[in-house]
């Protein structure tokens, strides 16, 4: 019986060294996968305000990719703007 008791003893340490670290894995694991998802969305959000059209306080697009761009428009704007500068 003594005997049983003494063999169990080191089993039992060894099986909780060994839930211990497989829960600790699965832990760090997470903390990845979620440190990775919160990288992920800062991403998308600054390419969503990346690709928002560009405008300045006048209201001309500046952004050459913009569907509402204009350059006529653009053009005459730093015109004026040139001409009142002098």
């Amino acid at each position: 019986l003594q005997v049983a008791r003494w063999t169990a003893l080191p089993l039992g340490v060894a099986y909780g060294l060994w839930h211990s670290n497989s829960l600790r894995k699965s832990a760090e694991k997470e903390r990845a996968t979620i440190k990775y998802r919160h990288k992920e969305e800062l991403i998308n959000k600054a390419k969503a305000a990346y690709f928002t059209p560009k405008r300045s306080s006048t209201g001309v697009v500046t952004d050459p990719n913009d569907p509402n761009f204009d350059l006529e428009r653009l053009i005459e704007h730093y015109a004026t703007q040139g001409a009142g500068a002098h």
